[in-house]
């Protein structure tokens, strides 16, 4: 190939695999929005596979063999009459197309299309350099982020997934190591992030016999545990946003079902909503850790939330078959 198709891989090589990229910038425009050509190259046989981070790809092994299917000329190029029926002496059905000088370009334009075979691609050897940035030994398969969680956009709701691509790593680390073993190192989500984590997760899962959502924002959230009242009462109140003074006084009255206390609330550090609790980042020593934190704390919040509680026939309301308990963030 010529030396102007040439270009430099990156490579780190590990013992379970290989991880390819194109890319010369580690931030930035060029970073970001980087064309790769590796997803035409052929590595020993087989294109490379994404992976969870931006501009790295993954093939099996150190490549012996780095080919890419390339176009060939096409081929019988010519002019086809238009109108078979006007074919004559004068007006071949077909021109070759070194012949189309021999023809006045009206004729040309105007009563033939332009026409070609094409040739099948063949493979071509890539020539490329390689440089290897960085070997890894006993490799450890990063672990699959996929959390489900919502935020505010615009005037509504939006849900996202938070993905290995969204843990924030030190900058020192992210300077050094390329980012498809940026797993093995130190990180952390945002308080932010897992307060969309831990609001989208209780919406899902909640029991709702035993407990409800009381607030549900981007700024703040609460969960009221509901106790179900051995004898159901009797309660009167006025609707004191009536339109009319008659019925803003008006007496009603509704069966009382369950006790409700609050046992969660939230807002992140980012927000600091009017003196509700903030929901604190989470560090770890590694992904791996980052994310058993994170099951471990979904699991425990939820299983304190679906915990049902009833009222004690002894004292009739004075107590509780169960001990309340009220979430804890995690440490």
């Amino acid at each position: 190939m010529e030396e102007k198709n040439k270009f430099k891989i990156y490579l780190v090589k590990t013992d379970k695999c290989c991880f390819i990229s194109d890319c010369d910038s580690t931030d930035g425009y060029h970073y970001n929005y980087h064309s790769t050509k590796l997803n035409e190259i052929l590595f020993d046989g087989e294109y490379p596979s994404n992976t969870f981070y931006l501009n790295w790809y993954r093939i099996n092994s150190y490549p012996n063999k780095i080919q890419k299917y390339c176009k060939q000329p096409n081929i019988n190029i010519r002019y086809e009459l238009i109108n078979k029926e006007l074919e004559s002496e004068k007006i071949p059905l077909i021109i070759p197309y070194d012949e189309k000088y021999n023809y006045d370009s009206n004729v040309i334009e105007n009563l033939y299309n332009y026409a070609y075979d094409t040739q099948e691609e063949i493979l071509e050897d890539v020539d490329c350099e390689i440089e290897i940035v960085l070997e890894v030994e006993n490799f450890n398969e990063p672990p699959v982020f996929d959390f489900e969680a919502i935020e505010k956009n615009g005037f509504e709701d939006r849900k996202y997934t938070l993905k290995n691509s969204s843990i924030q790593h030190q900058l020192v680390d992210k300077m050094v190591f390329p980012s498809v073993v940026l797993h093995e190192f130190p990180c952390k989500i945002t308080s932010k992030q897992l307060y969309d984590i831990t609001r989208q997760y209780i919406i899902d899962n909640i029991n709702n016999k035993v407990a409800t959502i009381s607030s549900n924002y981007d700024f703040c959230f609460t969960v009221e545990k509901l106790v179900p009242l051995i004898e159901p009462e009797e309660v009167s109140y006025q609707n004191i946003f009536a339109k009319t003074k008659r019925e803003r006084n008006k007496i009603h009255t509704t069966i009382k079902k369950y006790n409700k206390f609050q046992i969660f609330e939230m807002t992140s550090e980012e927000e600091r909503y009017r003196g509700y609790s903030a929901i604190p980042s989470v560090e770890a020593k590694n992904e791996y850790e980052l994310k058993e934190k994170i099951d471990s704390w979904l699991k425990t919040i939820i299983n304190i939330i679906n915990s049902p509680l009833v009222e004690c026939p002894c004292c009739k309301g004075k107590g509780y078959v169960g001990e309340p308990e009220k979430v804890k963030f995690m440490e």
